[in-house]
């Protein structure tokens, strides 16, 4: 896996005056397998047990992280994959105003590049979501690869740091 500072996701205001978060990750597999790790109940609790997606336009997103709380949101657009494919939902966190995910996955070579848009954010928990989406994401990239996900999850402390430093900066 690539060094965490190379994986790292962008905050800031977007070119729609909107303050979000940005990841670009490149997978090695094509959009039609990485969409199934994203929406196919029994492989997205490989590696977001609690969380699931239903791809269809009015179907919930629902990312249970237990006592941290959860994020619901309705699904607003679905194009399933050819060589481009694209899911959009609403996101739903308690004490936030709402906001809007974007999963766009694009065949690219040697894979897929899934380009990962939290938008319409508060700067204050947007660093807490970019920290949360970036483990999210390498978790995804290991299951894809066949690979176990349960040392991601001790890695929140290193990539939240990442994140301040990027602050500070």
């Amino acid at each position: 896996m690539s060094d965490a500072r190379d994986l790292r996701g962008t905050l800031g205001i977007g070119d729609d005056g909107a303050f979000g978060i940005r990841f670009e990750r490149l997978l090695g597999h094509p959009p039609e397998r990485v969409w199934a790790w994203i929406t196919e109940p029994e492989r997205l609790d490989r590696w977001l047990p609690g969380c699931a997606i239903d791809a269809r336009v009015g179907g919930e997103a629902r990312f249970d992280f237990g006592d941290e709380g959860t994020a619901t949101g309705t699904v607003t657009e679905v194009v399933p994959p050819g060589r481009s494919g694209l899911l959009v939902h609403g996101w739903s966190w308690e004490g936030v105003p709402d906001s809007v995910v974007r999963w766009e996955l694009e065949e690219a070579p040697g894979g897929t590049r899934l380009t990962l848009v939290h938008r319409e954010l508060v700067p204050e928990p947007a660093v807490d979501f970019a920290v949360g989406w970036h483990v999210m994401l390498d978790a995804l990239a290991l299951a894809a690869d066949g690979e176990p996900t349960d040392t991601v999850w001790d890695s929140v402390e290193e990539i939240a740091g990442l994140y301040a430093v990027e602050l500070r900066d």
